[in-house]
């Protein structure tokens, strides 16, 4: 559950998700009647694009400063923002310029639209939209890194981790950070997982899930008031579970994200995560360029060593 942002001048105007959804697509019809003429304003001129792209971004973030009716900022307000993302954008369809430097453009102006927004559900999407874009503005480090995707959803995980570190509970409920811990979650699972798929199988990677997954449930045993021989038994299940999940890196960042997840019970991480073993285990499974003899014998082992942990771990709560 959110907390109220303070700066937040939509309370008392709270809709449902369904009435959000309806005047959001109405918003956006709107725009996009609108659009035919801010197409024949630009010209074809990613000069111009950008100028009206900035103005309509700007317009919507003062809206919301001086607009207390989410319903408007909904259907106005919104549509703009983005309609104005999407203007921008078109510079560089018309103008040659490297990629990364039109993404680094990109990230600053969300920043900077994130920071000013008053409203809570503009800057959730904001936020959104940053934690997707910065891979992008970024990738000229693939030269030097052979799979970023993969490294930046390890990365997106071990800001997780943090936020778990550094829970919302520590924090005063008006203090900004607190109130986007849950919505900075969301967007590290919505994120993670495709920058995963993008990515390409090294077993490094699979080797660096593995480890966090052992420092992490390593931390949770320590917290644990049990005897030193259920502690250390406790101990190698956990590092053999840990081997186990190196079957592929998807497979170990899942696992990863499936702990992290039921930690602080994020229901929606630990769905999506726990999909997203179960598709990495059937395309590892189906994967023809590796004997099914040695996948079978390597995925009953696997299950095995995670069924005893189970039990272990059933134990433990005895």
């Amino acid at each position: 559950m959110e907390f109220t942002n303070k700066y937040d001048l939509t309370e008392g105007t709270k809709l449902t998700w369904p009435l959000k959804l309806l005047f959001y697509i109405g918003g956006q019809i709107t725009m996009l009647t609108l659009g035919f003429p801010l197409a024949l304003m630009v010209d074809g001129s990613a000069g111009a694009a950008l100028v009206l792209g900035l103005c309509l971004i700007i317009g919507s973030i003062i809206m919301t400063r001086k607009v207390d009716n989410e319903k408007l900022i909904l259907s106005v307000a919104l549509p703009l923002f983005f309609s104005g993302e999407v203007l921008s954008s078109f510079m560089l369809i018309n103008h040659e310029m490297p990629k990364s430097a039109f993404w680094f453009f990109e990230f600053c102006v969300l920043i900077v639209s994130w920071i000013f927004c008053r409203n809570h559900f503009m800057r959730q999407l904001i936020l959104l939209s940053i934690v997707s874009v910065f891979p992008l503005m970024i990738d000229f480090i693939g030269s030097f890194l052979k799979n970023f995707w993969f490294y930046y959803a390890i990365l997106l995980m071990v800001i997780y981790g943090l936020t778990i570190w550094f829970d919302a509970d520590k924090f005063k409920k008006e203090n900004l950070y607190a109130q986007y811990i849950p919505t900075l979650r969301f967007c590290i699972v919505v994120v993670a997982i495709p920058c995963a798929l993008l990515g390409i199988d090294y077993v490094i990677q699979s080797i660096i899930c593995a480890l966090l997954s052992f420092a992490v449930a390593l931390f949770i045993l320590s917290k644990q008031e049990i005897g030193s021989t259920k502690k250390a038994l406790g101990t190698a299940l956990v590092l053999l579970g840990c081997a186990a999940s190196c079957v592929t890196p998807n497979v170990s960042l899942a696992v990863l994200g499936l702990i992290l997840t039921y930690m602080v019970l994020d229901k929606f991480g630990v769905v999506a995560f726990g999909l997203f073993l179960i598709y990495s285990i059937g395309k590892f499974y189906y994967d023809m360029e590796i004997l099914l003899s040695h996948k079978s014998y390597l995925l009953m082992g696997s299950g095995i060593i995670f069924l005893l942990l189970f039990f272990f771990i059933n134990r433990l709560k005895k």
